[in-house]
């Protein structure tokens, strides 16, 4: 199996949202009682469809000099670009030093929209929402990168996609471009990370990945930072198995029948399918294997290890079927080898991540 590319980018984030809360109340009033920070409190980046509210609002804490809370300070909340509109646009801190926006809806195409928070002399906190896209599993999406979009910390424009899977299988999904080297991302509605890829050939990108049915989000954007271009985004559905040693994505909540076959990976002369699964810190799994004709094994190994974090033969003394339970100690890809225990062993399996 290939290493994955590493990568450092994020729309603040694509992973998990680390919300600052502070408790306790204040005064506006009073000696000292004076406004001197304002710092977000929800995340500062968001997706959603154009002319639609955002689902985690905007807010903003505001401290006094001696780092308190302070109550009572006034917010203005005001849309910047975008065209969009907000509800709610002056508030007051509540009694934590909090203060949030009604709602803000997003203006009416995909691309960057945002949302200045302001109290005072003080920096503003800007808040960016990228409008998302529609792309439809086995369509076509034609589109470019401009300096409209929304962009990631590294520098690289990028635009957002829901899409909707219908019904839980393989997908494949493919960004080319003959402008730049493009890089797709796939990610769950809450921007956690569940596959990405950057070369497949010269200068595409190619994700497969089984996944249930559900929302999810694409993220069409380049290798290199500040790169604009025409490019198009391209799925379907698959029925192919895992095979030739390829990196194929999955997530918790799938079933999938496969099979073990002479291309398949070799260790030693053992056969093995791969997945990698990108998971969060302390998130637990359960990975089965069953099979009528194959002594199963199932092993769990950090991207780029080769040891096995757990594995397992027989899940107990009446089955070769193998299971194992896993909590991640970090945050980042690992890898599941599907394999058996008898060397050059071929045939069915199913393979269920719960």
């Amino acid at each position: 199996m290939k290493l994955l590319r590493t990568i450092v980018f994020s729309l603040a984030p694509v992973g998990l949202l680390v919300l600052q809360i502070s408790c306790g109340g204040g005064d506006a009033s009073g000696p000292g009682k004076v406004a001197t920070t304002l710092t977000a409190h929800s995340a500062t980046s968001l997706t959603g469809p154009p002319e639609t509210q955002v689902m985690e609002l905007p807010s903003v804490l505001v401290s006094d000099a001696s780092g308190n809370p302070l109550a009572g300070a006034p917010v203005t909340f005001t849309v910047t670009s975008g065209g969009g509109t907000v509800t709610g646009g002056s508030e007051t801190t509540n009694s934590s030093g909090i203060a949030t926006v009604g709602s803000w809806t997003l203006g009416t195409d995909a691309g960057a929209n945002t949302l200045s928070a302001a109290t005072g002399s003080l920096p503003v906190i800007t808040f960016t929402a990228c409008g998302t896209a529609t792309h439809t599993p086995g369509s076509t999406s034609d589109s470019q990168l401009s300096p409209t979009d929304c962009q990631f910390s590294g520098g690289s424009f990028v635009d957002f996609y829901t899409v909707t899977i219908p019904t839980s299988g393989t997908y494949f999904f493919n960004q080319t471009s003959t402008a730049f080297d493009t890089y797709l991302a796939f990610l769950t509605p809450a921007n956690v990370l569940i596959g990405i890829n950057d070369d497949f050939g010269t200068s595409d990108s190619r994700i497969k990945a089984i996944v249930p049915a559900g929302s999810f989000m694409l993220a069409a954007f380049s290798f290199d930072s500040n790169v604009t271009g025409n490019y198009s985004l391209t799925s379907a559905p698959s029925t192919a198995e895992v095979s030739n040693c390829e990196d194929v994505f999955v997530m918790k909540g799938i079933t999938t029948p496969q099979s073990l076959q002479t291309t398949d990976c070799s260790t030693g002369g053992f056969l093995s399918d791969e997945y990698v699964i990108f998971l969060t810190k302390g998130q637990a799994i359960t990975v089965g294997m069953t099979s009528s004709v194959l002594d199963s094994y199932v092993e769990i190994r950090a991207n780029g290890g080769t040891a096995a974090l757990v594995f397992n033969d027989n899940v107990n003394g009446t089955t070769q079927n193998a299971e194992v339970a896993f909590i991640s100690a970090t945050t980042g890809f690992y890898i599941i080898a599907a394999a058996s225990k008898t060397a050059g062993a071929t045939g069915d399996y199913t393979l269920s991540i719960q």
